[in-house]
């Protein structure tokens, strides 16, 4: 007989990893399925290596680049999927994927925000959409959970539609980022300029050692001062003596029992392309919205041809994140000369934050919801700018050194109306390298999107002028969707089974003992990035799946 464990849990990221865990402390034994390989975040990447030190100066080899997508470099390649092996078709999509124990949150920009009372309640001001089946009453006890279990820096700002954490101290700003908050606040009273709140450790928290600000965090944290699901969760989890991990399993299906239960993962070893099954009580998809769906898509059968917990035939649709419209770069001024050259000796996502300011009040006529930006200042470990100053040689160089310090950028995040044109289906044909099908998407923006984006690209250029910034370069036409790598929707809960996939505690409406725990189940997206709202409803979810084994709902 195959071993039956109590939960089988798909993908070892933000969302599988905190569900895992969760889990895992309550007493549940659990198999965690993870595609990639279970690599060691202190010595299979490059984390302090110099650019000059690699043939091409960190970025991935000419040869190898279709191989990769735009986040991978030579310093943190090891955990990104081949793109060759792993093909989607359809409409132009981005599709960042992380193959390996700890997923995407090896390498994330760690911002870490809460989602507002507005925000999952999106619908009730502006009539567009619906609204979540849940409040912000409901999850902020476990956005405080998550906050006193991972740690996250910031500074308690008191704003409405942006909650204060449970903060760690925040990194001070640098000189740009301080001249450019008190011009915009003092010009714009509509903007606030915040400090970046981040996922990081800045000072001793639950045994972790605090952040040693090497400013190498997209390299892979190798002392897990910067959270990640390896380097946090996962440790708890070992430690319980509940947890069973099994990498390099590509999850395919979920398949049935007689009764028309989840019984098993079917998943394909990466590498010797056999066919294994997982058995679980309870079957939770943490993999990742879009692998999840698929996974789901993959599993129907002759009765359920549209895929398996799709009585509603809202699965795949209904995606939303968030457009990257715009972004901008300039120099300040009043500050050449400055040689002060550690700005980049700092955590990722702890420069400038600035909150949604867009259809809080008076609403805009052009486009519903808003946008926020992000960004920071000060010099670099590479300057970037340099490609955009004229000249060589001994001037060249001395100019550079005068504008090293004076440097700021923001970039956009508005948010994407989940709308059910907006699909992902399987590709009837093309499969990937374990026999799997894949993707085709059906994505592209929408006129609000693009409304949004041309006023978010005006405001970018409206606070570097009140600034006195030198403008350096501007990006005004919008990335390609996917690029903000904050996929949500495709599984979205909700209190109707005809309307949704999910209820409010992530289990599906069609089969009880089946669970998605990632931002598939969102019902929309808000201009916040995902990942602190996705580890929050995780824990919830895990609390719903350990109260309903107690009372026998899985035997």
């Amino acid at each position: 007989m195959p071993k039956v464990y109590d939960a089988v849990v798909v993908g070892s990221g933000a969302a599988g990893g905190m569900a895992a865990t969760e889990l895992c402390l309550k007493g549940l034994k659990v198999l965690l399925l993870e595609a990639g390989p279970d690599l060691d975040i202190a010595s299979d990447f490059h984390h302090h290596t110099k650019p000059y030190e690699f043939p091409f100066r960190g970025r991935i080899r000419p040869r190898e680049r279709a191989k990769y997508n735009y986040c991978a470099n030579e310093w943190n390649k090891p955990h990104f999927v081949n793109e060759l092996e792993n093909p989607y078709t359809g409409k132009p999509y981005v599709w960042v994927r992380a193959r390996a124990v700890g997923g995407k949150t090896l390498h994330w920009g760690l911002v870490s925000l809460r989602f507002s009372p507005r925000d999952f309640q999106a619908a009730r001001y502006d009539g567009y959409g619906d609204n979540w089946p849940i409040t912000y009453e409901d999850v902020e006890p476990y956005y405080a959970r998550v906050e006193k279990m991972i740690g996250v820096c910031g500074h308690a700002d008191h704003l409405e539609n942006n909650p204060d954490s449970f903060f760690l101290k925040p990194v001070p700003f640098t000189c740009p980022e301080w001249i450019f908050k008190r011009a915009v606040e003092s010009k714009l009273p509509d903007r606030h300029v915040i400090h970046g709140r981040s996922a990081t450790a800045t000072e001793p928290i639950n045994g972790r050692a605090p952040c040693h600000y090497c400013g190498h965090c997209g390299r892979v944290c190798n002392v897990a001062a910067a959270f990640s699901s390896k380097g946090v969760l996962l440790p708890i989890a070992q430690k319980t003596g509940n947890l069973t991990l099994r990498a390099n399993a590509v999850a395919w299906r979920v398949l049935l029992d007689s009764e028309g239960k989840a019984r098993s993962v079917l998943f394909v070893d990466r590498l010797t392309r056999q066919t294994e099954e997982a058995y679980g009580k309870v079957i939770v998809l943490g993999a990742g919205s879009l692998e999840s769906t698929r996974i789901l898509l993959n599993s129907g059968d002759h009765e359920r041809p549209n895929g398996l917990a799709n009585s509603s035939g809202a699965l795949g649709k209904y995606f939303c994140e968030q457009i990257m419209a715009g972004d901008i770069m300039g120099l300040i001024p009043q500050l050449r000369g400055n040689r002060n050259t550690a700005g980049d000796a700092r955590p990722d996502g702890t420069g400038i934050y600035i909150p949604r300011f867009r259809n809080l009040g008076e609403k805009r006529p052009d486009f519903l919801r808003g946008y926020g930006f992000e960004g920071g200042g000060g010099s670099s470990e590479y300057p970037g700018f340099a490609r955009k100053i004229p000249g060589f040689g001994a001037k060249f160089k001395e100019d550079i050194k005068k504008n090293y310090a004076t440097v700021i950028s923001i970039g956009s995040f508005g948010e994407v109306l989940p709308r059910a044109e907006n699909y992902v289906e399987i590709d009837p044909v093309v499969k990937d390298a374990w026999g799997i099908p894949v993707l085709r998407f059906n994505i592209e923006w929408g006129p609000n999107e693009l409304a949004m984006a041309k006023d978010m690209i005006e405001t970018q250029r409206e606070m570097f002028r009140v600034a006195g910034i030198e403008v350096l370069s501007e990006r005004t036409k919008p990335l390609p969707p996917g690029w903000s790598i904050h996929e949500a929707g495709t599984a979205r809960m909700g209190d109707d089974p005809k309307k949704s996939v999910l209820n409010k505690f992530n289990q599906c409406h069609d089969i009880k003992n089946l669970y998605v725990v990632d931002a598939a189940c969102f019902v929309s997206s808000s201009e916040k990035n995902p990942t602190l709202t996705i580890l929050a409803l995780a824990m919830r979810a895990a609390d719903h799946i350990a109260e309903e084994m107690k009372r026998g709902a899985f035997a």
